[in-house]
């Protein structure tokens, strides 16, 4: 038992913060009428849907509704601005580094408090202490959210420090109490119902898609490195190339990406344009037209959050600075090139996975004419952001566990 007592001990503060956080999003906001609030919100699907990827909660505002969304986007623009390799940015402290992805978080926060401030207007309740005023109602409400999502903010540093899997593990119970929304209502309108003939169908396809997901979270392309500058066996080494070098990151953007034309020309008056008429079509996603689109989303978020990931430029950059090279390649920019033909064709095979794995039930759905089938796709991108902070949770516990195995002599 004390031979593994930090491993207790991280267990143990992951449960207990993962446990604040989701009271927190249990606690509804004052001043708002919760039933009135919860019908405004109700129509929101792809709201609701993108809050159950990224442990936000969009069911009914409450003090972790933003949760710990804008934080996980703001890493991900951060990361795309270091991956510019810009001196300015090379030059901050970690400590700095911290300070900007929280205020990116603040302000990607502000935006979506003012959009959920904007969905519940008709629930506030006024009060005489702010004069009766529903402007001050909407300010009080609007400051709260904020202040939830820094607080979330909080705890997931806290859980970086002191517990397991970092700032995802706060997803975690949200997309697997979400799973079975995904599945009946994952694109909105046409659900897919919980028979028995239908729960049977479910468990066999997760069972071989969670294999699919697994296999391809671990398969790599290992590309030999010489080291000369190593002595003994460490002299030959190689770099690992993920397939699924982007992880589950495509599929928690690709529904908000894909839908936000929709969003956008809602309205009769927009919807009847030409312009309106034709991104209404293309993201239809139970048209071919829609398929090939939400085809397209996926593939490029691939490579995109695939780039941020792994960064080949910035990798030749740190193999000649350690005077690594690849064999008969020489360091400088034939070994960016070299390391860029590599990422793109071992990340065109795992984002051609995923565009499978995507758009096969919004296919399905359209060959045997039941649009309730095509809510697969967004049920499997939960299954990927699962397997994914799984993998993630369960290598940590992994090198936590063995930590005290490890002997010299």
């Amino acid at each position: 038992m004390l031979k593994h007592r930090e491993l207790i001990r991280r267990v143990g503060w992951s449960l207990l913060i993962v446990a604040i956080y989701q009271l927190g999003q249990k606690i509804t906001l004052p001043m708002i009428d919760p039933a009135v609030a919860k019908a405004s919100l109700e129509g929101r699907t792809l709201l609701q849907n993108f809050g159950i990827l990224t442990g936000s909660q969009f069911t009914l505002p409450t003090l972790f509704s933003l949760g710990i969304g804008p934080f996980m986007t703001g890493m991900i623009i951060w990361q795309a601005i270091s991956s510019l390799g810009l001196d300015a940015i090379s030059h901050l402290s970690q400590r700095q580094v911290s300070y900007i992805q929280k205020w990116i978080a603040l302000g990607l926060a502000a935006l979506q408090a003012i959009q959920i401030v904007y969905f519940i207007k008709n629930a506030l309740i006024t009060l005489p202490i702010f004069g009766n005023s529903k402007m001050a109602t909407m300010a009080v409400v609007y400051l709260m959210l904020l202040s939830g999502t820094m607080l979330s903010i909080f705890l997931g540093d806290l859980l970086s420090q002191h517990g397991l899997g970092g700032s995802s593990l706060l997803i975690l119970p949200g997309v697997i109490l979400g799973l079975p929304n995904m599945i009946t209502s994952g694109w909105g309108p046409f659900n897919y119902s919980l028979s028995h003939s239908h729960l049977v169908t479910i468990g066999l396809v997760t069972v071989v898609v969670l294999y699919i997901l697994e296999f391809l979270m671990h398969t790599e392309q290992r590309l030999k490195v010489q080291r000369p500058m190593m002595q003994g066996d460490l002299t030959e080494s190689y770099l690992p190339l993920r397939i699924l070098s982007a992880g589950a990151m495509p599929f928690m953007f690709s529904m908000s990406l894909f839908r936000l034309p929709r969003m956008i020309f809602s309205t009769p008056k927009a919807a009847n344009t030409p312009m309106g008429e034709f991104f209404l079509n293309i993201t239809d996603y139970h048209s071919w037209a829609g398929v090939l689109t939400y085809a397209i989303v996926l593939m490029f978020l691939g490579y995109a959050f695939g780039l941020i990931t792994v960064q080949p430029g910035q990798l030749a950059k740190s193999m000649k600075e350690s005077g690594e090279y690849f064999l008969n390649i020489f360091p400088g920019e034939q070994t960016t090139s070299f390391l860029f033909k590599k990422y793109f064709v071992v990340t065109s095979f795992g984002n051609i996975f995923l565009v499978m794995i995507g758009v096969a039930p919004m296919i399905l759905s359209m060959i045997f004419h039941d649009h309730g089938i095509a809510n697969y796709s967004a049920y499997f991108g939960s299954l990927a952001i699962l397997v994914s902070i799984m993998d993630n949770v369960a290598g940590q516990f992994k090198a936590l566990y063995q930590k005290n195995d490890y002997h010299l002599f």
